[in-house]
Parts: C-alpha cells; structure tokens; sequence
C-alpha cells in the first residue's frame, strides 16, 4: 500500500514540475514579446505581426509537390534541427526511487548514473544504486502472527554498466502552452548486485553478478538541464539459507535463485 502511495507522489511530482515550468516558460515569451514590441515603438519601425511573410519565406508549392510525390523520401528527416543534441556529450543523473517488485520489503533507491553519448541514437553508462530497506507491511504481519521470520534476502546496493540506445526523439504540446522535447531508449547491461541473505544469528553480505534490460525517458527543460524517469529490470542469481539453524534441518543451504528486482526511479539531469 505504501508503495503504490508512493508511485503516486512521484507522479504528481512530476506533472506538477513540468506545469510549472510550463507556465513559467510562456511567461517568459510574454515578456520577451512585450520588451520587443516597446522596442519597436521606439524606434519607428512597425510590430512584425504573426502570418506575415516575406517574398524570402513564401513556399515554393510546385517544388513542394514534387518532392511529396517522389518515389523516394531521402532528402526527408523526420526530426530536423535538434533542440537538444546529445551527441558527444557526457551527462550526470542523480535520482530516487523506489522498489516495485519485492515481496520482503519497502523502502528507497538513490542513484547516480554517469554516461557519455558518441551520436544520437548510442551511448555508454555507469549506474550505480543504494538501497534503504525494511520490513514491509506483509513481511511485519506474518511474524507477528507466526512468530517466524521468512527465509528471504535483502537488496542492498549495484553496479551495472549499461549500453544506451535511444530509437525515439519527438515533442508533444503540453496543455497548449510549451512544446516539451523528450526522449526514449533501452538500456542492456551487466554488473554486480550487493545484497544481504537474513539470519537469525547475523546478516551475511554476498554478492552476484547481474544483468539488466531498462526503460528511460528524458523531458528536456534546457539544454543542459532534463527530467528522466527510468524503469529498471534487473536479473541476478544469489546464494539462500534458512533465517533460523535448527539440528533437525541440517544445514542452512538453500538452493540458488534467480531474482528478479524491478524500480521505478525519477532523476535529474545535467549535460556538459
């Protein structure tokens, strides 16, 4: 429940951060306008007003057509001019989140990630992550209703070196005032997973190699300045043994498992 509480808190974080600066950005072009209408006052010259044209900027129809009706789309790009280039550029994320997927515990994720774009569509990144995790609610219930603690482990912190590759580049109109330019890739990866198998007599720290398929999205504010939100997938098998040591069980082993984390994390970005 906590959770989803969350989620929601996030969400409206972050629509509330891009009305704001959507608001904020018309503001500024109101003024901007204004500031140079008084100008031209000034100084004689007639306000330029909107649908006016030069002879420089009338449409050449006929070429127009041609090139809509030839068998070939090559001198075409869909995404002319970009607003916010990435192509050999570093950038540094820092962001929060929290976990989706753990049936154990609640809690949060911070995270930085560290990467460099050699062109638009491909790139390299660090990432690292550090969880602060508790019981959760499910988890506090069943010991206080059984008087025994589950046989789980606990995420504690990862690294992972991820490949970026971003297909998607558009804009949306934002309630009719701001054009937002965003972003959308994949990342694959590989990297280490700290985490802690519980146990009545003392926690042990273990670690297991991970890999890691993701989902990312960046809404750019400025050229150097981006929200993103990523969605985090990752695979790592980790060593199990019983929370409590009894004679009659034997040994603590447990067989080896696949685990699956998943998270929702919400940053921000500088670019250089």
């Amino acid at each position: 429940m906590r959770t989803h509480q969350d989620i929601i808190t996030l969400f409206l974080i972050l629509i509330a951060s891009v009305t704001l600066w959507s608001f904020s950005a018309q503001a500024d072009t109101k003024k901007d306008e204004k500031i140079n209408s008084n100008e031209e006052k000034k100084e004689g010259r007639k306000p330029e007003t909107k649908g006016q044209t030069t002879e420089s900027e009338k449409l050449d129809v006929q070429k127009l057509e041609q090139k809509y009706w030839s068998a070939k789309d090559d001198d075409f790009s869909v995404v002319q001019n970009r607003a916010f280039p990435k192509e050999k550029r570093w950038y540094l994320n820092l962001s929060y989140g929290m976990p989706l997927n753990d049936p154990f515990s609640a809690g949060v994720l911070v995270g930085t990630n560290l990467g460099y774009y050699w062109s638009e569509r491909w790139g390299m990144e660090f990432n690292y992550r550090k969880a602060s995790f508790h019981d959760n609610e499910t988890t506090a219930t069943f010991v206080a209703e059984k008087s025994v603690y589950p046989d789980v482990n606990r995420f504690q912190a990862q690294k992972v070196l991820n490949v970026t590759w971003v297909p998607l580049y558009a804009k949306m109109s934002w309630l009719d005032r701001k054009i937002i330019y965003f972003d959308m890739g994949l990342q694959l990866g590989v990297g280490q997973t700290e985490y802690q198998i519980l146990r009545d007599g003392g926690n042990e720290k273990n670690t297991g190699m991970t890999t890691s398929l993701n989902l990312m999205q960046h809404f750019f504010f400025t050229e150097r300045l981006a929200l993103r939100i990523d969605f985090t997938n990752t695979w790592t098998t980790e060593s199990r043994a019983r929370y409590y040591t009894s004679p009659s069980l034997g040994d603590r082993t447990l067989p080896s498992r696949t685990i699956n984390d998943s998270s929702l994390m919400i940053g921000l970005t500088i670019w250089k």
